[in-house]
C-alpha cells in the first residue's frame, strides 16, 4: 500500500457498535446540548459574521468527514493476499435529506441576505432537523462498527440540529407562514432533484445490482426508512411519493407550530419580566 492507502486502512479501523443511548451516543448528545446552551446565551450578539461561522464550521468539517467516508467505504483491503481493490458504494451516495445541510450550509456562505439564502436556511430550520431528532432518539440503524462512520453520523445529524435550532432562536429565520412556505419549496426542488438522480442513475446501468435510493423515494426500490417501506410495498409508487411528501411535510409543519409556541411563550416570559422589574 502507498501512503494515502494506509491512511485510508487506519480511517477503517473498528470499534464495538454503540449502543442507543450508550456511552458513545449520550457523550455527542452532552457535547450538542453544551454548544446549544453556548450558542444560546451569546444570541443576543448575533450577526452576519457569527452566522457564516457556524455554517463555515459546521458545513465544512462535516463536507470532510463525508469525503473520507466515501473515500473509506470505497476502499478494500485484503491482508492475506495485501491487494487494494475500489468498489464505490452506491447506496452511500451522498444525497439524502440528511447530507443536504451540508451542501446549503457551504452555499450560504456566499450568498448575501435575501429571498434565495432565506428559503435555503429556512429549510435547514424546519425541514433537516427532522432527520436530525430521528437520529438523536432512533439511533439504532446508524451505528456501526467502523469509527469514522459513527463519528460522522453523530457530527454530521447532532451537528445539523444546532445549525437548525440556532436559526430559528437566533431569529436569523423569523418563524412565521412565508418562510416555512420557502421551506417547502426548497424541500420540493431537492426532492425533484433527487428523484432525477434516481432515474438517471438507475437507468444508466452502471449500479451493478447495488442500491441507490435518494431520498428514499426511488421507483426502483423499496426504502429502508421505517413504516415507509410498508407503506411504497403495498400502495401504487405516485401514492407512496405523495404520502411521504404530506408525511414530511406535517413533521416540518409540527416543528414551525413548537417552535412559534415556544418563540411566543419566551417572549411572553421576557416581557413580563421587563415589565415586572419596571
Amino acid at each position: 500500500m502507498n501512503i494515502l492507502e494506509k491512511i485510508i486502512y487506519f480511517l477503517q479501523k473498528e470499534m464495538i457498535e454503540p449502543k442507543p443511548f450508550g456511552w458513545f451516543h449520550l457523550l455527542c448528545i452532552g457535547i450538542m446540548l453544551s454548544i446549544i446552551v453556548i450558542l444560546f446565551i451569546i444570541r443576543k450578539k448575533h450577526n452576519e459574521k457569527q452566522l457564516k461561522v457556524i455554517l463555515g464550521t459546521f458545513g465544512i468539517i462535516a463536507l470532510i468527514l463525508e469525503l473520507l467516508k466515501q473515500i473509506s467505504w470505497s476502499f478494500i483491503y485484503n491482508p492475506s493476499t495485501k491487494l487494494v481493490t475500489w468498489d464505490y458504494e452506491w447506496y452511500a451516495f451522498p444525497f439524502q435529506l440528511c447530507t443536504t445541510p451540508i451542501y446549503i450550509s457551504i452555499i450560504c456562505l456566499f450568498l448575501k441576505k435575501g429571498k434565495i439564502r432565506d428559503s435555503l436556511l429556512s429549510f435547514l430550520a424546519f425541514f433537516t432537523i427532522l432527520g436530525s431528532i430521528s437520529t438523536i432518539l432512533l439511533p439504532e440503524s446508524c451505528f456501526v462498527e467502523d469509527i469514522l462512520v459513527n463519528i460522522h453520523t453523530m457530527y454530521l445529524h447532532l451537528g445539523s440540529f444546532i445549525v437548525s435550532v440556532y436559526l430559528l432562536f437566533s431569529k436569523e429565520i423569523k418563524i412565521t407562514k412565508e418562510n416555512f412556505i420557502k421551506a417547502f419549496f426548497v424541500f420540493i426542488g431537492l426532492i425533484t432533484i433527487a428523484e432525477i438522480l434516481n432515474i438517471v442513475i438507475y437507468q444508466s446501468g452502471i449500479l451493478n445490482d447495488e442500491t441507490f435510493n435518494m431520498f428514499y423515494i426511488s421507483p426502483y426500490f423499496i426504502s429502508s426508512l421505517p413504516i415507509f417501506d410498508i407503506i411504497q410495498e403495498n400502495v401504487p409508487y405516485i401514492l407512496y411519493l405523495l404520502i411521504y411528501i404530506v408525511a414530511l411535510s406535517l413533521g416540518a409543519g409540527i416543528i414551525y407550530v413548537i417552535s412559534l409556541g415556544i418563540n411566543k411563550l419566551f417572549s411572553k416570559k421576557v416581557k413580563y419580566g421587563i415589565n415586572k422589574w419596571k
